[in-house]
């Protein structure tokens, strides 16, 4: 009891310092429960909301005519499995929005009963049914709310529809999945299918997850189904529980590890003031101490008199810190709920709340323990010689008979001679916050700023436009011509095939000439050039135990053949499983391998959708993004000469006149019409062909055959993918607004305690430099720029520490999604710019705190006693 009383004592006699240690305590506590149970628990929650709501664990979308009976009663008849369904849905694939951006719809019918749901409407609101639709939560974030009007732009043609309600959905309902689920009435969904026709999902539950993996090898064996890698015009490709868990957590992860990392350096910072002010503490209270001692407390009672003070303070701060975590989780709840698609409901987390208590009050208690040994070891006679046990042996330092300049100046180098320990520690501490601050705006300038380097790990070539041929038109030919186009820097051929390499599925991007590819690159090694000779990402490399210059397998539909590893790329596209391989080297296991697709290059300042409307102009275009009335396909329509004969005869006649207009406006509609159905059998149903006639009074009077198109479709590359990257923007600006913030409240609270202890310590001598003339501001100079060197030292040595290394660090951060070797670009000028900040704003902070020297007077001093 007396024990506590003496700790007591001491936190009611320097409350200010007490509080500081509390929060510094307290912050430390707050971000690192908040990591370990975001990084821990991110997961749990993930399966847990999946099997609340009934989610599926295994999924394959079947475009076209892929499905077939069999699939479903395979999994049906399959002990391991707990439920299985097929549901019908309505793709548009590559569709966009009027702001940019593209995104691969699902629309599922909401009135159809399901065994596997997988969702939930969270919020809705009256509209006209045959418009109504439900969409993701996440995207409230894009600007969309209830009753607004959402639009999606599918094959040249614009969809209008009223936004019903929001849903929330562990499957396809992330913003960082281009594929995402919209849900419709029945009257909706039916008017939608009458336009578009659809595909259907096979959607599966099993009974335990760890049979899953089997499961899927099985199906793959014993049906003839042909899963490709996840891609936009993939005809039938699969999802697993394990691949929407990962994406979907991805930037959750990334941020929980970070704030993790951050969390120790803030207990790092913790420790080092702690022993700071328990050996503060002992100077200042020698004599204390050694009057204990005198009246018989054991040194044993001493030290723990220094403990229990930081314990009481520790606890205080952790139940605090605690409690701040769970409105820290609860403010990162909006990205939760964007990037994982329901909201977090995970209450109370007591285990990681008793884990993040005992660990930090560990430390607390074992760093006390230590520090305070010293304290049970003074003597009373040592103390009241006020620590000297006879006569210091000690170098002076900058003695003042042969120091040379002022004496300010040499009284303040002895000072911090004397106090090295304290500007070391100074020092230390800033150059770990130097480094969280560098690392987090580097981050921020090449994830939230500035978009080239996301784009880049997206591991797509993102050209100026991208046209797609009309199945029966020569790609050589049209390359040419498009190549020929004045404005054309110049075309290449990149696009997508799917192919087993060492057993695994990837998605396998083709190329004739790697060279001209601005956005894809390799981290070692070089691209394809000939037959034998393939890329992979360094993920699967080391998954394999590959190397540069070893051989990989690689097989499609039957046939197979060795290809040696040239060359290491990474990307975050189908979660790293992806590989490049020469046009040539494709063609040894897909013999009849057809290029499709042409990346256009324009020349700087041309503007892309004029030039799509001078292409359009120039070739047969079967879904141009004008009235086909402005194009060339009207080169394909066939009009009865007669019936033209009699409309031209009768010009002299006004309602003949007006009759004739009516009737070229009613062809060209329905000439518009035809062309639109066309273009959805090819996108949709991988027609080869089609034609069309249009019939009157037994006479053709329109007709058109897709035979004669050159081009299918153009796209404006640029807008397709320009807001694909924002929600991975979006958590690197939320994390480095989180590390600023906690940089700015670690370097007032540790300057506060130092310059506080500072103040207590010193008073004496601060009293006879105001004796000697000295005023109050000069001595809150004097006490700001002693913390200058320490202050510039540790930012210096931090930021150049997060410069050489960040690249190492995100790697590592990165990594499992596919990123293995970081190339952040590191500006000068920001660090720079962030160092100074750092450096200003601790002067300033310190000038604030030194204010409080206007206490200390010299009548004070001499009458305290």
């Amino acid at each position: 009891m007396p024990v506590f009383m003496i700790a007591m004592a001491n936190i009611r006699k320097k409350k200010g310092v007490a509080v500081s240690m509390g929060v510094l305590i307290l912050l430390s506590v707050a971000i690192f429960n908040v990591g370990l149970t975001l990084l821990a628990g991110i997961n749990h929650f993930y399966d847990m909301e999946n099997d609340r709501l009934g989610g599926a664990h295994y999924m394959v979308r079947f475009t076209g005519n892929e499905y077939r009976e069999e699939y479903l009663d395979f999994f049906l008849q399959d002990p391991r499995v707990e439920t299985a369904e097929t549901d019908e849905f309505v793709m548009m694939d590559m569709a966009s929005f009027p702001e940019g951006g593209v995104i691969s719809a699902n629309f599922l019918n909401m009135d159809r009963s399901r065994k596997i749901g997988g969702y939930f409407v969270a919020e809705q609101t009256e509209v006209p049914e045959d418009e109504a639709v439900y969409i993701p939560v996440f995207m409230k974030d894009m600007g969309y709310g209830l009753g607004d009007e959402l639009i999606l732009n599918y094959n040249k043609k614009d969809y209008h529809f009223r936004i019903a309600g929001f849903t929330q959905s562990t499957w396809l309902h992330s913003s960082v999945s281009s594929m995402v689920n919209f849900y419709m009435p029945e009257k909706a969904y039916e008017k939608l299918y009458e336009q578009q026709g659809g595909g259907y999902m096979l959607l599966v539950r099993v009974k335990d997850q760890a049979d899953l993996k089997g499961l899927i090898a099985d199906f793959k064996k014993d049906t003839d189904v042909n899963i490709e890698a996840i891609s936009m015009d993939a005809k039938a490709m699969e999802i697993t529980i394990d691949d929407m868990r990962n994406g979907t957590t991805m930037v959750v992860t990334i941020i929980s590890v970070v704030l993790f990392v951050f969390s120790f350096l803030m207990v790092i910072v913790a420790v080092i003031v702690m022993k700071f002010r328990i050996s503060n503490h002992i100077d200042s209270q020698m004599r204390g101490i050694g009057a204990l001692g005198a009246v018989g407390y054991t040194g044993r009672q001493i030290r723990w008199s220094v403990v229990l003070e930081f314990v009481i303070i520790g606890m205080i701060g952790t139940v605090l810190g605690i409690a701040l975590s769970y409105g820290i989780i609860a403010a990162l709840g909006g990205l939760i709920t964007s990037s994982v698609g329901v909201t977090w409901r995970s209450g109370g987390h007591i285990g990681f709340d008793i884990l993040s208590a005992a660990f930090i009050m560990a430390v607390v208690v074992l760093v006390a323990w230590r520090s305070a040994a010293a304290a049970a070891r003074i003597l009373p006679v040592e103390a009241l010689r006020g620590g000297i046990k006879s006569h210091s042996f000690k170098k002076e330092h900058f003695p003042l008979e042969r120091t040379r300049g002022s004496l300010s100046m040499a009284l303040g180098l002895k000072s911090m001679a004397f106090n090295r320990k304290m500007y070391l520690m100074v020092g230390i501490i800033f150059a770990g916050i130097a480094f969280a601050s560098a690392f987090s705006i580097i981050t921020w300038w090449n994830m939230g700023i500035n978009d080239d380097l996301v784009l880049k790990m997206t591991g797509y070539e993102i050209s100026d436009i991208m046209v797609y041929k009309a199945p029966h038109e020569n790609y050589e030919e049209l390359t040419e011509k498009i190549g020929a186009m004045e404005g054309v820097r110049k075309v290449s051929l990149y696009e997508m095939e799917s192919l087993s390499v060492e057993g695994e599925l990837l998605s396998c991007y083709v190329s004739d000439d790697f060279g001209k590819l601005e956005m894809v690159e390799v981290y070692e090694g070089n691209f394809p050039e000939y037959d034998n000779e393939i890329v992979v990402t360094g993920l699967l490399a080391r998954s394999w135990g590959k190397k540069i210059g070893d051989t990989v397998t690689v097989s499609s539909n039957g046939a197979s053949a060795e290809y040696v590893i040239c060359g290491l790329t990474q990307t975050m596209n189908n979660f790293g499983r992806i590989c490049f391989m020469h046009e040539t080297g494709l063609l040894r296991v897909e013999p009849y391998y057809e290029k499709n697709s042409i990346q256009v290059y324009l020349e700087p300042g041309l503007d892309i959708d004029t030039f799509i409307g001078a292409m359009e102009q120039s070739f047969r275009v079967l879904s141009p993004s004008a009235s086909p009335g402005n194009t060339g396909a009207d080169m394909n329509s066939n009009t009865d000469s007669s019936t033209d004969a009699g409309t031209n005869a009768s010009t002299d006649s006004g309602a003949s006149m007006e009759t004739g207009t009516k009737k070229q406006e009613a062809l060209a509609a329905a000439k518009r019409k035809a062309e639109e159905k066309l273009a959805a059998l090819i996108s949709m149903y991988g027609v080869d062909s089609a034609q069309y006639a249009l019939m009157v009074d037994g006479e053709v009077v329109l007709s058109g055959d897709t035979n004669d198109y050159e081009i299918d479709r153009i796209e404006n590359n640029r807008r397709l993918f320009v807001s694909n990257v924002d929600s991975i923007a979006d958590s690197t600006r939320m994390m480095a607004a989180l590390i600023i913030t906690g940089t700015v409240l670690l370097v007032v609270l540790v300057l506060y305690m130092v310059i506080k202890s500072m103040l207590t310590r010193r008073r004496g001598e601060f009293g006879i430099y105001k004796a000697l003339g000295y005023t109050d501001r000069q001595l809150m100079e004097q006490i700001a720029i002693s913390f200058l060197p320490a202050s510039v030292g540790g930012t210096l040595a931090g930021s150049l520490a997060a410069c050489l290394s960040v690249n190492r660090m995100a790697s590592l951060l990165f990594e499992q999604l596919g990123i293995s070797e970081m190339n952040f670009v590191v500006e000068p000028w920001l660090i720079l710019l962030m160092a100074l900040a750092l450096v200003v704003f601790a002067f300033a902070v310190s000038m604030v705190l030194a204010g409080k020297i206007r206490g200390i007077t010299v009548y004070g001093l001499l009458t305290e006693e």
